[in-house]
């Protein structure tokens, strides 16, 4: 279903740049990159899929039926997210939030194009339709000019150059705000709950961003274990997440959260104790 090729590399950083740049000419894009992390669990340091073969575009009703119907159907790499109202499918719960992004609650696709990048080696794999672009593909790629050149400067240059004029507004007032967690701790007092994540949107209206550069910048300032750079047409999801919500390996679950947190102390030496106890709490 799919010709592979695989290539050893010189440049392996040059590479991994100029990749995603040559990727902003499709309609469907997932990078992930692990910024080379040693970690327990991993097939690859990154991957890049591209070009919808197939795809999969649903709301909350039935998607889960969809969707299995969708990777019986394909049998090969799907790529693609889940939404939070994804949870109306399931349960019966309902949300009225503003959505100012309109991206669909499901969306999957198969990619004609797969990039994967282990141990300083690339392998290409593409749909048997499409191998005969290989060759020219790798060359375009090769002469492409990276997301970031080697010599452009990064840091606040990058930023200035990735958006422009851009304010960022709360989508709920601080009074507002403070009113909800009385709601939530008189939940959590009367023992409907015990924990609960309480999330408020940051927006911004009008905005005009190189989303391409936003996302080098992001990776630049924080290398995430799990940094993710979507697209789909118009819409962009980037993302540097230090955690790994779920990995299936045949019949074994993997979840790696992000450790807990400590207070941060004045005096060095104590914070610095904290730190230690933390990073060896098991």
């Amino acid at each position: 279903m799919r010709t592979s090729k695989k290539i050893p590399l010189k440049n392996y950083h040059e590479i991994k740049s100029k990749l995603l740049a040559w990727s902003q000419q499709f309609d469907q894009v997932v990078w992930l990159d692990s910024n080379e992390y040693p970690q327990k669990y991993s097939s690859f340091e990154a991957v890049l899929a591209v070009a919808s073969h197939t795809e999969l575009s649903s709301d909350f009703d039935d998607a889960f039926r969809k969707l299995k119907k969708f990777k019986e159907k394909v049998d090969d790499y799907v790529f693609g997210y889940f939404s939070y109202d994804l949870k109306n499918d399931i349960e019966d719960l309902s949300s009225q939030n503003l959505d100012g992004l309109d991206f669909p609650e499901l969306y999957f696709f198969q990619p004609k194009k797969l990039f994967f990048l282990r141990d300083h080696e690339l392998e290409v794999q593409y749909l048997n339709e499409y191998e005969h672009q290989i060759e020219s593909d790798l060359h375009e790629i090769s002469q492409y000019g990276a997301a970031i050149e080697p010599n452009q400067p990064k840091g606040k240059n990058l930023q200035e150059n990735a958006y422009v004029n851009v304010k960022i507004h709360k989508r709920i007032t601080k009074k507002q705000y403070l009113k909800h967690l009385d709601t939530i701790l008189a939940n959590i007092h009367r023992g409907d709950i015990y924990e609960v994540n309480f999330c408020q949107e940051f927006y911004a209206n009008d905005a005009h961003i190189n989303p391409l550069l936003v996302y080098e910048h992001l990776n630049d300032i924080s290398s995430p274990p799990f940094a993710t750079f979507f697209k789909l047409k118009d819409n962009y999801l980037l993302s540097a997440s230090p955690e790994r919500f779920v990995r299936r390996e045949n019949n074994k679950i993997i979840s790696q959260p992000i450790k807990g947190t400590a207070k941060r102390l004045i005096k060095k030496k104590l914070d610095e104790k904290l730190a230690t106890l933390l990073e060896n709490d098991p």
